[in-house]
């Protein structure tokens, strides 16, 4: 069992917070399924990188302007469904979810900016039926299910009227680094986002209302938003070995999310 499971997670919540704030605390949890290397015969329900299957007479996603998109990542929808595996939002239970991203490999400078519609055509995330997996990827991911909360700048902390003591931030923190390794982010399909710096929601908001003020309209918009997949840059990409990417989906959860309702952004240390 891992130590991101509701017995642990409740264990440290009371010990750290008041039975109301413990009660709150806990409510906020989501299912995620952690993304890690998959062991010897272990089923892979996602991949890194590598050459993606398209349908027959499509091309892969370019930039206009600036070139393809990278494969980042691939997730097996209807592998994670086979598992019995909970993303915490809902999501097809077939096909799989192809995750891209331009990663500037010449070079010249152009950088996918969350806050810039001119640059949306540097990311995609793809929902495609008919496709298998990809050629040459870099490593098979295997799923484990995780309880996740949200960071301590998220919005919904302070409407939960939730403040986490010092000690039980250190010790989520041990707890994170203990399952995807210290000073990593770590792949994740759903749940509440790891952050490298700020909510992750706050800049879905931010893109899709202009420059963030902090106010009540940011805040609501944020809320709207929900991670739907998280991956570690990795040190052979232009984000930075210490950097993360993240698709978001505009949903409340109850029903896979349609293409007009997903967003990117990422982040670096």
């Amino acid at each position: 069992m891992t130590a991101l499971a509701s017995e642990h997670l409740t264990a440290l919540a009371r010990e750290h917070l008041d039975e109301a704030g413990a009660r709150a605390w806990l409510g906020l949890l989501r299912p995620a399924v952690l993304l890690r290397p998959a062991g010897p015969g272990e089923p892979a329900v996602a991949r890194l990188g590598g050459s993606p299957d398209l349908p027959p007479g499509a091309d892969r996603p370019r930039w206009p302007g600036e070139g393809p998109l990278r494969l980042v990542a691939e997730v097996d929808l209807a592998a994670v469904a086979a598992a019995g595996l909970d993303a915490g939002l809902r999501l097809a239970s077939t096909g799989r979810l192809l995750a891209f991203c331009y990663d500037d490999p010449d070079g010249t400078g152009a950088i996918v900016d969350a806050a810039d519609p001119g640059t949306a055509a540097g990311w995609r995330l793809l929902h495609l039926e008919g496709v298998g997996p990809a050629l040459g990827a870099h490593t098979a991911l295997a799923g484990v299910q995780v309880l996740t909360w949200p960071d301590s700048e998220h919005p919904v902390l302070e409407i939960a009227g939730v403040e986490l003591p010092d000690a039980m931030e250190e010790r989520l923190g041990e707890l994170l680094d203990d399952a995807v390794g210290e000073d990593a982010v770590g792949h994740q399909l759903g749940g509440w986002a790891r952050p490298v710096q700020g909510a992750v929601e706050w800049e879905a908001a931010e893109a899709r209302l202009g420059t963030a003020t902090w106010d009540e309209e940011h805040r609501r918009e944020a809320l709207r938003w929900r991670p739907l997949l998280q991956v570690d840059g990795g040190a052979d990409s232009a984000w930075g070995d210490a950097g993360c990417l993240y698709w978001l989906a505009r949903t409340d959860g109850t029903r896979p999310p349609e293409p007009s309702e997903l967003g990117f952004t990422w982040q670096t240390g």
